[in-house]
């Protein structure tokens, strides 16, 4: 039986993690002294469209009007496929507070691919689609659905560190409860060095439900 908690609401929210990031400031010269100078080169492209990488996040999602939040818990996986293309891999995991006695908790699973132009000197612009299965609990009962998403965004390199993307994605999971969901947001990262990053995002859907997501990107 399919539950009236609509869990497509914040599903993807950290998967392909959105939102506003504060970014460290620093003048531009100060950077690149910091950069070993086998590494001055990479120094004004440490963005993350083109890259292999992971990231892990933490969303804190608040739920439009009810009396408890969601946490969830993302692995990502950026693969480069080739010149303007990216391969995206994920697993989420998201849990409510308790209501009614019980949680709702959730599995995702899903793979994109994300085409991305650098032709452009004011920042890459990409579109997405990907395709994935969700596994949804509540109070002993179980409901599952396969799921797909679009979105488009672009990436600006504003420091030689720190990339901001703003974006807007579609996600519908037929076999569950609810419609489809816009999501609006953006997303930031800053490296502290060439292997390792933070990163930040801010979200929100057309119902009105928003995640604060805090993480870590890491190069191997």
């Amino acid at each position: 039986m399919k539950q009236n908690l609509n869990l497509k609401n914040y599903l993807m929210a950290a998967t392909l993690s959105l939102g506003l990031f504060t970014l460290a400031r620093a003048d531009d010269s100060i950077l690149t002294n910091q950069v070993p100078a086998e590494s001055a080169s990479v120094a004004g492209n440490l963005s993350l469209l083109g890259q292999t990488y992971g990231t892990l996040t933490y969303s804190y999602i608040d739920l439009d009007d009810t009396s408890v939040h969601a946490d969830s818990y993302t692995f990502e996986l950026n693969q480069a496929l080739a010149a303007g293309l990216d391969g995206v891999f994920a697993y989420d995991y998201s849990r409510t507070g308790s209501f009614a006695g019980s949680h709702v908790s959730q599995h995702t699973v899903s793979a994109a691919l994300r085409a991305f132009s650098t032709s452009y000197t004011w920042g890459k612009p990409y579109v997405e689609a990907g395709v994935g299965h969700a596994w949804s609990r509540f109070a002993g009962a179980r409901d599952n659905s396969f799921l797909w998403e679009v979105a488009v965004g672009a990436e600006f390199q504003v420091l030689p560190r720190a990339t901001v993307t703003p974006y807007v994605q579609y996600v519908d999971a037929p076999d569950l409860a609810g419609d489809g969901v816009w999501n609006y947001g953006v997303k930031g990262s800053y490296w502290i060095d060439t292997s390792w990053a933070v990163t930040a995002g801010f979200e929100r859907d057309d119902e009105q439900n928003t995640a604060f997501t805090v993480g870590t990107n890491f190069r191997f």
